[in-house]
């Protein structure tokens, strides 16, 4: 009775130490594994924050564009301040000013011109980094996902067989290993495409920007330019209704004059000094 006693005892003993084998199988790799996980998530991340990176550089550039639009929006209303009196001057003024102040952009149109640029050229980034972006959501997905199910498999397959539980991990992590250097590599070939394309729409929406500031600045110049010389009676207001505002008026008939000569018949004989003012006009 004893002996039977004896062996049921050892017989759960052993039992026990089986159990005991079987969970604790995985306690041997647990710092491999943790290691190659670590290694796999720095990577990972890496490509993460390129992606970020390259977006931010691409952003900057870009950016840059509203600001100009933003000097060129200072300047025209700069502008706008300077000619607004001139027009409650007197008619003459307010007549030069409406002749050619039309030539010059508005605001609005500007920034719309600007920001097509910046537009067109921001509308190109998500395509310029898709595919670096699909080998950065595959390889977190491959070592969120299949990394993970290969361990557990490898738990499940042999739950009490260290050395075969050790080679099964070891193997997983081979293939994970493998994975992740191919698409490192194309991680790094379609950056560097995506850098590439990104340069030449860079280029591009500076060049469309360029041209946009150039015409705005040269139509701002020439129509103040105009307004001042039609003000200082340079050059025809090219209205009928352009006018001094002065009420005596003389017309001077340039084919009765010789303006060779250095002296000419007196156009003022007979004028009072106190008319204040006189308009005279030259025809042919």
């Amino acid at each position: 009775m004893f002996n039977f006693i004896a062996v049921l005892a050892l017989l759960i003993c052993v039992g026990a130490t089986v159990v005991l084998s079987s969970s604790n199988v995985t306690v041997y790799m647990e710092d491999y594994i943790r290691l190659n996980q670590r290694q796999y998530e720095a990577k990972v991340k890496k490509f993460e924050v390129e992606i970020a990176t390259f977006r931010e550089t691409y952003g900057r550039e870009l950016r840059a564009i509203s600001v100009q639009a933003d000097l060129l929006e200072l300047k025209l209303n700069e502008a706008t301040e300077r000619l607004r009196p001139l027009e409650l001057i007197d008619s003459w003024h307010n007549q030069c000013v409406q002749n050619y102040s039309t030539t010059i952009p508005t605001v609005a149109t500007v920034r719309a011109a600007l920001t097509s640029c910046s537009t067109a050229a921001q509308s190109n980034l998500n395509g310029h980094l898709q595919n670096a972006q699909n080998t950065y959501n595959n390889l977190k997905s491959y070592h969120t996902t299949n990394v993970k199910n290969m361990l557990n498999d490898c738990e499940k397959r042999h739950p009490a067989s260290q050395g075969n539980y050790t080679s099964c991990v070891t193997n997983a992590i081979a293939t994970a290993n493998v994975n992740t250097i191919a698409n490192q590599k194309n991680f790094i070939t379609y950056m560097e495409q995506a850098e590439c394309g990104a340069k030449s729409r860079i280029t591009q929406a500076w060049e469309c920007s360029y041209t946009t500031v150039h015409n705005t600045i040269s139509s701002l110049s020439i129509a103040l330019r105009l307004i001042d010389d039609c003000i200082a009676n340079k050059m025809s207001c090219a209205s009928v209704s352009c006018t001094t505002g002065c009420k005596n008026r003389m017309i001077v008939n340039l084919s009765q004059a010789d303006f060779l000569n250095t002296t000419i018949n007196n156009p003022f004989i007979g004028l009072s000094s106190k008319l204040g003012c006189l308009e005279i006009k030259f025809k042919d």
